[in-house]
């Protein structure tokens, strides 16, 4: 597994190499290995049954913030409330991006659901980076609410900053008041009373329940916070006792950086003296040390962060003493780098009965999104993350945070309110010092197949495998048994046809077959469950779709069933054609040695290049018609006006392009092939190879047999969204429970525009929610109102 390296700036150097070289060294080795952060995007939150889940899977990598470029396998799994897993499905995950749907079927027989989102990978470490999301089926019924007392309903909490309170010294102390639903409240009016009933200060929430005081807490002093709620019920909560000596800290942001006060006590003085501490402030891929000694008068310490010099997003910084113990910690946010919306929306008239959107990229980068369009009254989409909060927020915090589209509309001093009431962050510094990630789990790539045979397969014998599903032909001439097929990305479900090739004659074969890296064994902690106990949902006129109506039929993304005559675009005038029958090719049988022997140059690093191509020097030469070299040419590739280099070649596999994906024609037989065309692209700069394979009535004859397996695993089939037909779209359940429609992987290259033609299904106006990632890791999170006129 390819290590990704971490870098430090020490901005004070005070002769402290050997007092520190240890503790960067565990910090670098803890985080060397590189992390996935999944994300699922879901089109909702509450479904009708006879509905799916459609959902996108974003996998970025910790270490770069960047879509991750290796992760295949990504295991989505459903539990019910009690944490008993329903189902798994594995979903494949191409540069980062992945898109499934579930069906919900009559075994979905809860109210309440969890997915979860996870690789086999991500099992190795101690922190929980998974994706979680609460999923609830609607019925006609009621959830019945229970019966508690008032005080039950709310989460009343005092965090000061740090960790502690210390004696006679400021001490900033978060505030979260939530419900009985892990909302924040918004209360009428708060006060501190001293222990005698006096009130030294006056706080408000805000509607997320959080605020802060600052406060000169006195030696052996108890404090009471009280909070009046807007029905006039009064909730409390106490200090504890504060320490008597130690540290502290309190920071400030303002609009260019942190200031960091770190405080002490007269009484702390002598037992600081001459002490050198350490500040760290990290964010697992990078950190930077600033080094300080306490002298014998001051009792505060000012560090100004500007924030400039840290990295964007969540820094945590934490106080080590002069034993290398943390013994303070501090979330910040580092809003300095803006994380610019590059997403331009507009919409046009609509026109039978539809709406077209236009999604335009303004940016310099190609942007990958996912869009959910709902009737704008809608209750169904209720996320408890969207991409920004899971990527940004979620790998450092342990809880669970409310509304989190709200923190990332300029309200950073609400979000900083939100890191101070989080304490210390996800990450143990025991586990850091003991080094306790052990590589117990592989990184998975694809599935792999173990064909058993009951015999030998011999010298001459060839063993031939096809399956349109999987865009799979081979034939292996390998005679070991049994016989390993690494990294495949079977679907699951689909078949498989082998049969037993010896000489001009095929044979029926059954291999016994067996897989891995098909499933994890994943669990739920249902104990982390915050359940609803006061919220009742009534759907009116319900009726379960599936019951009494049939879905519109489901649609398979790939091409359509291939006629037996195949005739690419241009083909008969510009491309030349070459039918695999009765060719003897002196290089050797597979299809790119065979296009290696019509002039092609071909690696596996950068695949094919033009005809004549020297790699050396890049040139290419210039045919006639009769095939003879005319000219010479510099080959510098292909350039946008962004610079990227776009391929030279493009290959088509049964009209499919593969590419980027060649590995699925590195070992394709040319017996397996029908014809290949091959020549300048008739449309566009370069060259163009289609190759079409035969399809398997063609390929075996009269006296060939294959015996067809079915595949019980594997990776799901990436479908088309099809709308069920509701009952009606008039009533209250379409218009706040139904959906309209469902984009995933919508990929906009820089600065161009992509547009989306959905049905309004008679509504007026529609909701669109957006998640999205850029090639440089910009996030994307955004909900608009389409108005339909």
């Amino acid at each position: 597994m390819r290590k990704l390296l971490l870098f430090y700036f020490a901005l004070l150097f005070c002769s402290a190499q050997s007092f520190s070289q240890n503790l960067d060294s565990l910090y670098i080795n803890y985080f060397q290995d590189t992390r996935e952060l999944p994300y699922l995007h879901l089109n909702k939150t509450s479904f009708l049954k006879g509905e799916d889940i459609w959902f996108q899977a974003y996998v970025l990598e910790q270490n770069s913030n960047l879509l991750h470029p290796t992760t295949s396998n990504l295991y989505v799994t459903l539990f019910d409330e009690l944490g008993n897993k329903k189902e798994q499905h594995l979903i494949h995950i191409k540069n980062g991006i992945g898109y499934a749907n579930i069906p919900i079927d009559s075994t979905f027989t809860k109210d309440d659901y969890y997915i979860k989102a996870s690789t086999n990978w991500m099992r190795n470490f101690n922190e929980d980076h998974s994706f979680t999301q609460k999923i609830s089926i609607l019925s006609d019924q009621k959830n019945k609410s229970k019966s508690l007392n008032e005080e039950d309903f709310f989460e009343f909490k005092l965090f000061p900053e740090g960790g502690h309170l210390l004696a006679n010294t400021i001490n900033n102390i978060g505030i979260l008041i939530k419900n009985a639903n892990n909302q924040g409240v918004k209360i009428k009016e708060g006060k501190v009373k001293t222990a005698s009933g006096e009130i030294i200060a006056e706080f408000e929430t805000n509607l997320l329940g959080f605020s802060n005081v600052n406060l000169k807490i006195k030696d052996n002093e108890i404090y009471t916070f009280e909070a009046t709620l807007s029905n006039g019920t009064v909730l409390n909560k106490k200090t504890t006792l504060p320490k008597q000596t130690g540290v502290t800290i309190n920071t400030l942001p303002l609009d260019d950086s942190f200031v960091l006060n770190i405080l002490t006590n007269k009484l702390s003085l002598n037992q600081l003296a001459d002490k050198k501490y350490r500040v760290l402030i990290h964010n697992t891929r990078s950190f930077k040390n600033i080094f300080f000694d306490f002298n014998r008068n001051d009792l505060t310490y000012a560090l100004v962060l500007p924030k400039s010099e840290l990295s964007k997003g969540v820094n945590i910084i934490t106080i080590f003493n002069d034993n290398n113990a943390p013994i303070l910690e501090r979330l910040i946010f580092n809003e300095f780098v803006e994380f610019d919306n590059p997403l331009l929306i507009t919409n046009s008239k609509a026109k039978n009965d539809s709406i077209t959107t236009t999604l335009t990229n303004i940016s310099n980068e190609k942007i990958v999104l996912s869009a959910s369009f709902l009737p704008a009254e809608t209750k169904a989409y209720k996320p408890n993350s969207n991409i920004k909060s899971q990527i940004l927020l979620n790998p450092y915090i342990k809880g669970v945070i409310e509304n989190p589209q709200y923190y990332f509309n300029n309200n950073y001093k609400d979000l900083d309110l939100l890191l101070l009431t989080q304490g210390w962050s996800k990450y143990s510094w025991d586990n850091i010092f003991n080094n306790a990630t052990e590589k117990n789990y592989s990184f998975e790539n694809g599935i792999d197949v173990t064909a058993t045979f009951n015999k030998k397969i011999k010298s001459n014998q060839s063993v031939l495998m096809f399956s349109k599903e999987n865009n799979l032909v081979r034939q292996i001439t390998n005679t070991q048994t049994p016989l390993i097929l690494e990294n495949t990305f079977i679907k699951k479900h689909s078949t498989i046809d082998f049969g037993l090739r010896t000489n001009d004659n095929i044979f029926k074969i059954s291999p016994s077959l067996s897989y891995s890296n098909t499933y994890i064994n994943e669990t739920f902690n249902s104990s982390n469950i915050t359940n609803d106990k006061t919220i009742e949902l009534e759907v009116a006129g319900f009726s379960s779709i599936f019951e009494d109506y049939t879905l519109l039929d489901e649609v398979i993304l790939g091409s359509n069933k291939r006629e037996l005559e195949n005739n690419p675009y241009g083909a008969v005038s510009m491309l030349r054609s070459a039918k695999m029958e009765n060719i003897m090719i002196p290089s050797g049988e597979t299809i790119i040695e065979f296009l290696k022997f019509k002039g092609y140059g071909y690696s596996t690093a950068t695949g094919f290049s033009p005809r004549g191509l020297i790699s050396d020097n890049r040139q290419i030469n210039s045919y006639d018609s009769e095939g003879a070299i005319t000219g010479t040419t510099s080959a510098s590739g292909n350039e946008d006006n962004e610079g990227f280099k776009r391929p030279t070649v493009r290959v088509y596999l049964d009209d499919k392009e593969v590419t980027f994906n060649l590995w699925v024609i590195e070992n394709l037989n040319t017996n397996a092939v029908k014809e290949v065309f091959y020549g300048r692209d008739p449309g566009q700069l370069g060259e163009v190879i289609y190759i079409y394979t035969l399809l398997p009535q063609e390929y075996a004859s009269n006296s060939s047999n294959f015996s067809t397996i079915n595949f019980p695993v594997g990776f799901s089939t990436e479908k088309q969204y099809y709308s069920p037909k509701y009952p009606s779209y008039a009533n209250s359940t379409f218009r706040e429970f139904g959906a309209l429609s469902w984009k995933p992987n919508m990929v906009i290259e820089a600065n161009t525009s992509k547009k989306v033609t959905i049905p309004i299904y008679y509504q007026n106006e529609i909701k669109l929610f957006i998640e999205g990632v850029s090639e440089s890791g910009g996030l994307i999170s955004e909900t608009q109102l389409l108005n339909i006129d």
